[in-house]
């Protein structure tokens, strides 16, 4: 099998780090040249006129080949390696759709991701604009929690500058109303939201009129999902889910409440 034929397996090589793209090369050189103790040359020259080699080489093989569970050990000649177990259990989860489901990008992402570019052309801010295309960068690569956290962070962030530009006297004072430790503060610059729990903060948007009650319920529900997404459990995030958290905060809340 020829370099360029391995590597029509992996469609998303490039996006790989330089850790992983070594080991799929060492892994291919083992495999299917049979060389179990490779050089950096070795490396360049199966690159060569098929894909860039990786950058910093000579370094990245010495830095993988340290510590107990390394995933390269030196040779025996200098300057060579060779792909230890643990550095071959790894490649071969990258080769399996089942360990590594980003290797595929599913059908549904094939639409969705195009569909929720389009949704960003809706946000008029560039640095909030760019911000939300890396959150749906993530969801391209099977991140689904990573992007559900970054669309609500911008979400809140968005929120929080809105009510600085255009509703800070009714925040405050709906703020003060409250009956716990929340009315002794007052905001007044960007950080001061920080000692505001979210969920108070939804409550008090609302009770200042800041957003409408449908607009709270909206935000209830997607911080459930966040707090959902920001803990290691065993809850299947879909990826039909994250496209409709994406759509309802950028046109419910990002798009309405313009700055």
């Amino acid at each position: 099998m020829t370099l360029l034929e391995f590597l029509r397996n992996i469609p998303n090589f490039q996006d790989y780090s330089r850790k992983s793209k070594i080991l799929l090369l060492a892994y291919y050189l083992r495999q299917y040249h049979g060389i179990l103790e490779f050089t950096s040359n070795d490396i360049n020259s199966c690159c060569k006129g098929i894909v860039k080699p990786p950058s910093q080489l000579g370094e990245q093989l010495k830095m993988l080949s340290k510590g107990k569970d390394s995933l390269l050990i030196k040779g025996s000649m200098l300057s060579s390696f060779s792909i230890s177990i643990p550095g071959l259990n790894e490649v071969e989860g990258y080769l399996s759709s089942k360990a590594n489901p980003a290797i595929t990008q599913d059908k549904f992402l094939e639409h969705a991701i195009p569909y929720l570019r389009k949704v960003l052309s809706k946000i008029s801010s560039e640095n909030q604009r760019k911000f939300i295309a890396e959150a749906i960068s993530c969801l391209g690569v099977d991140a689904p929690r990573a992007t559900i956290i970054m669309v609500w962070t911008g979400t809140i962030a968005h929120l929080y500058d809105y009510i600085l530009a255009h509703r800070l006297t009714e925040f405050n004072a709906a703020l003060h109303a409250r009956t716990d430790k929340f009315s002794r503060l007052t905001v007044t610059c960007p950080d001061d939201f920080t000692d505001i729990r979210e969920k108070v903060f939804i409550e008090v948007c609302r009770s200042a009129n800041v957003i409408s009650n449908d607009v709270r319920k909206i935000l209830d529900e997607k911080l459930g999902i966040r707090n959902t997404c920001a803990h290691p459990s065993d809850v299947e995030i879909h990826k039909t889910k994250v496209v409709n958290f994406i759509e309802d905060l950028v046109d419910n809340v990002i798009v309405k409440y313009a700055i």
